[in-house]
């Protein structure tokens, strides 16, 4: 969820292995990884917006690497990328 809107949903193990949705990718890149490897920590940029006053269009856009203009005008809905695998991209192709 971003600003409370769901961007992507499907089961656990699939969410792990394929995220699809932007924010989704960001969130798991930053999760802590045991290893010996030295990692470093990159936030997502921007500012967080306010949920009492959220961006148009996608909630996430103004923070978002894969945003276009018409991130910021137009609200994605869920949509189907396999079975049972949804998110809410505009960016995102097609399987």
């Amino acid at each position: 969820m971003s600003l409370g809107r769901v961007v992507e949903l499907t089961e656990t193990e699939q969410l792990f292995a394929s995220p699809l949705h932007p924010y989704t990718r960001m969130l798991l890149e930053g999760m802590p990884k045991i290893s010996l490897q030295r990692r470093r920590f990159m936030p997502i940029q921007g500012e967080i917006p306010s949920p009492l006053s959220p961006p148009s269009g996608c909630h996430f856009h103004p923070r978002c690497p894969m945003a276009t203009e018409h991130c910021g005008r137009i609200r994605p809905e869920l949509r189907e990328a396999s079975s049972g695998h949804v998110h809410a991209c505009l960016n995102i192709e097609p399987c």
